[in-house]
């Protein structure tokens, strides 16, 4: 006799949280990297042909509320079965990741720390030289990631769904057609504004470019080394915390949220959120911020942090912790887009006049370069999880990058952010629902609304629904008619224009 949908639930809630103990683990160094194999092989009742015919049963005499979470957990039921038919090669590909290197002067190097010193490296033919060995790196990794991709595809097809593309759109209830779409709109309707800029930026920082520009001058440029920013992780939390607690929203406020800070990181190691338990044990990963980058970055995680420790405790597994995880995102963008509002940052980092209008304007065209560069991933992962040739995509991928960014980008890195159930979706939809959140934020409340104490109560309630309705929902409940680019773009000219 097979599991019940209780049991089912109950088993797939404490395997969930096992999985991101395991992650957690692997991520924040205490364990070389994450091997999730032996904990797939533990939950064989959790196999597909268990769990689908008691979802579905239930399901066919479900309305309201009650179908809506059993169509979470078939959902989340498919994704599982996905993973655990690739985990053997997940694993392979993140110990890859954890103890790749390159031989760099007669000394090895992770292939983790080259990000990090390409950005920091001034000279563009010595910062040219390691964007090609770190290209020549991420080639090396192209077979188990056409492996990876393949085993997917069978995988989600096997499901019974239809193809990979139709399976994610009917078990996680994401249009990747209408999402495409507002994609193509933000490339359309900000080419001529982030082309002006990118000469702009280019011109007053990089200089005269024999050719054109490459990935690895935006990465330099992201760094903005010669602004001589304050960036430490304890001014950025230390002023979160303040403004939280100001609003009634206290960061650590009920035991909730464990802070975990890394004074020593390892190579390429970045700050991250765990909702390990949602919402009773969230755990809030911090590395040293030593550029503009990294403390957006935080910021982002500490915006997940938030929304996953102010979910309503009473609401259902499905409405808790799964679902549609763009909502979360969209909360991370919330706060990592302080790092774009000037009260924020003048507060934050303590910055004045010239210098503070230099920041903000090339932190809003690096922004926008990232939202193009995302919109560009989408239509590729589209394309690539469709293509009969998927390996021969390399000069497509550097095609679609060109196009969006006018950056020339090498094509061996063309798998390197492969999108494994189109993450590149879920992040563009996250920042689609965070410009009209903010929007309604700083129409209420002004553009302090971090720190108003009257917005903390319309934020306590917002993020108390924690996951149960869609980006799509929510975006419509601030007055948009569904998840569109308009509020967005409108913020990308306020800021440039």
């Amino acid at each position: 006799m097979g599991l019940t949908v209780r049991e089912i639930r109950d088993r797939a809630e404490r395997f969930h949280a096992a999985v991101l103990e395991e992650m957690f683990d692997g991520m924040s160094g205490r364990k070389p990297w994450p091997e999730l194999q032996p904990l797939y092989a533990t939950q064989r009742l959790l196999a597909w042909e268990e769990t689908a015919p008691a979802i579905e049963r239930e399901l066919a005499g479900a309305s309201g509320e009650s179908e809506r979470q059993l169509r979470r957990l078939l959902g989340w039921a498919g994704e599982h079965q996905v993973r655990a038919d690739n985990v053997d090669l997940d694993d392979e590909y993140r110990m890859w990741h954890s103890t790749a290197s390159v031989e760099l002067d007669e000394t090895q190097v992770p292939v983790r720390r080259l990000d990090a010193m390409i950005e920091s490296e001034p000279d563009r033919q010595v910062r040219a030289g390691l964007a090609d060995i770190r290209a020549d790196a991420h080639s090396v990794i192209v077979p188990l990631q056409l492996d990876r991709l393949n085993r997917w595809r069978i995988s989600a097809e096997e499901l019974g769904y239809g193809s990979y593309r139709q399976a994610v759109q009917r078990l996680n209830g994401v249009n990747l057609a209408s999402t495409l779409r507002e994609a193509r709109r933000l490339l359309y309707e900000t080419r001529e504004l982030y082309e002006t800029e990118l000469d702009r930026q280019l011109s007053r920082h990089v200089g005269d470019i024999d050719g054109e520009a490459e990935a690895h001058d935006i990465e330099w440029l992201a760094r903005m080394d010669w602004l001589d920013l304050p960036c430490q992780e304890s001014m950025i939390l230390d002023t979160v915390r303040t403004d939280l607690a100001e609003i009634g929203l206290g960061l650590e406020d009920g035991g909730r949220v464990e802070l975990t800070i890394e004074a020593f990181p390892g190579p390429g190691m970045k700050a991250f959120c765990s909702p390990i338990r949602v919402p009773d044990r969230v755990v809030l990963f911090v590395t040293p911020t030593v550029t503009p980058g990294s403390c957006r970055k935080l910021l982002w995680e500490i915006g997940e942090t938030v929304h996953w420790s102010r979910t309503d405790p009473s609401l259902p597994f499905e409405y808790r912790s799964i679902g549609d995880r763009s909502v979360a995102e969209a909360h991370g963008a919330l706060f990592a887009n302080l790092a774009l509002n000037p009260d924020w940052v003048r507060r934050a980092r303590g910055i004045e006049g010239r210098q503070l209008e230099d920041y903000l304007r090339l932190a809003a065209f690096l922004d926008l370069y990232d939202l193009r560069r995302l919109a560009a991933r989408l239509q590729f992962d589209l394309e690539v999880c469709e293509s009969d040739r998927p390996g021969s995509l390399g000069t497509r991928w550097a095609e679609l990058m060109y196009d969006a960014t006018r950056v020339r980008h090498d094509p061996r890195g063309f798998l390197t952010r492969l999108g494994q159930r189109f993450g590149s979706a879920r992040e563009l939809r996250a920042r689609l629902l965070s410009a009209p959140l903010a929007r309604a934020l700083e129409d209420r409340f002004d553009t302090d609304w971090f720190r108003n104490p009257r917005s903390g109560k319309f934020l306590g309630q917002w993020l108390a629904g924690g996951l149960s309705r869609d980006a799509t929902e929510l975006s419509e409940l601030l007055g948009e008619p569904g998840l569109v680019v308009d509020p967005l773009v409108a913020t990308v000219r306020d800021r440039l224009e």
